[in-house]
């Protein structure tokens, strides 16, 4: 845990200090659609979970050779959404949004190309690890029926990183007990490192047009479901941004 903290700490550092004169700063906003892919002990094929969103943050593009090599550290806010209704189950019809929200700060190595002289239209490649800070992972439920002869309503959520179960009632929270089990849900670290790349248009050295895709190499299970299985989690993700 000291030294996942001391690499975060290390990378806000860089993302935010960077601001010499060869720095150029960014605004940056981009749809996201990420992807977890989840295999459990002995299952021959992975599940997939899919999420889409946005994300916004700034970054600095900074210089190393010219206009050819440079560095660009960031800082970004990330949020990811899925809805979907469940099955009729005992009586029961539920509705279920999971969200999740991360901090992410890369750190890229960003290689351009002149296509049109003078800085014009910029092509350019990138690449480098993103560190992937959780900062909530939540399933909410909306449930309305009858059990039991027991007229039943209300909103039970899940909280991925701690486990815990929160209801609105307590009629609801004896069917939650019943029929929802936290073990099989599995809890999720918090912290991930993820690499990855992609390729961007600069335009008259202000537009930035990129696409790019990250892949994380830490298993997100935690607690008992590590020991049982393995969650990663890829992104990718299609940004338009403006150089300051």
């Amino acid at each position: 845990m000291k030294t996942r903290f001391k690499i975060v700490v290390l990378a806000v550092a860089i993302a935010v200090a960077c601001t010499d004169a060869f720095a150029q700063f960014g605004v940056n906003v981009s749809y996201m659609n990420s992807t977890t892919y989840s295999r459990l002990d002995g299952a021959e094929n992975p599940s997939t979970s899919g999420t889409n969103g946005f994300a916004v943050g700034i970054d600095h593009n900074i210089r190393l050779i010219g206009n050819i090599l440079s560095i660009q550290p960031g800082i970004y806010y990330q949020h990811l959404l899925r809805s979907e209704d469940i099955a009729e189950i005992s009586g029961l019809v539920a509705n279920t949004t999971f969200t999740e929200n991360f901090l992410a700060i890369p750190i890229h190595v960003k290689v351009g190309f002149n296509l049109v002289p003078k800085d014009i239209l910029k092509l350019y490649v990138f690449a480098g690890p993103t560190f992937s800070i959780g900062l909530s992972s939540t399933d909410k439920v909306s449930v309305s029926g009858s059990v039991m002869g027991q007229n039943v309503g209300g909103e039970f959520s899940y909280n991925y990183y701690n486990g815990k179960i929160k209801s609105s009632s307590d009629a609801l929270q004896s069917v939650v007990d019943t029929y929802f089990n936290p073990e099989s849900e599995g809890q999720r670290q918090r912290f991930d490192m993820m690499l990855g790349g992609g390729v961007g248009l600069q335009v008259v050295r202000f537009l930035d047009i990129k696409v790019g895709y990250d892949y994380g190499m830490l298993n997100r299970y935690a607690g008992d479901m590590a020991d049982r299985g393995t969650a990663h989690r890829g992104q990718f993700y299609v940004g338009v941004g403006v150089r300051l």
